[in-house]
């Protein structure tokens, strides 16, 4: 249920505007969540795939980049299933 309301949730943002979802999930509260969502996860292929589009999207944070930082967390999401 939690995992659906965050989709959703996520997904609205999306829909409203890419630079506003960028800022927004873009940020260390957001990677401390997905880290803690990853680590839950029971298939180890999709959760190794997670963390390395996470670390990916981490990187492009830290640069400055919003657009390779969304790209790489749309790829956690995906392996994540949301």
């Amino acid at each position: 249920m939690l995992k659906t309301s965050l989709a959703a949730t996520i997904l609205a943002v999306m829909a409203m505007s890419p630079a506003y979802a960028a800022k927004d999930l873009c940020n260390d509260a957001h990677m401390q969540q997905m880290d803690g969502m990853i680590a839950k996860m029971t298939d180890a292929g999709k959760q190794k795939e997670a963390t390395a589009a996470l670390d990916q999207s981490k990187a492009a944070m830290k640069a400055g980049n919003k657009d390779e930082c969304m790209k790489y967390m749309m790829e956690a999401h995906k392996a994540m299933g949301l």
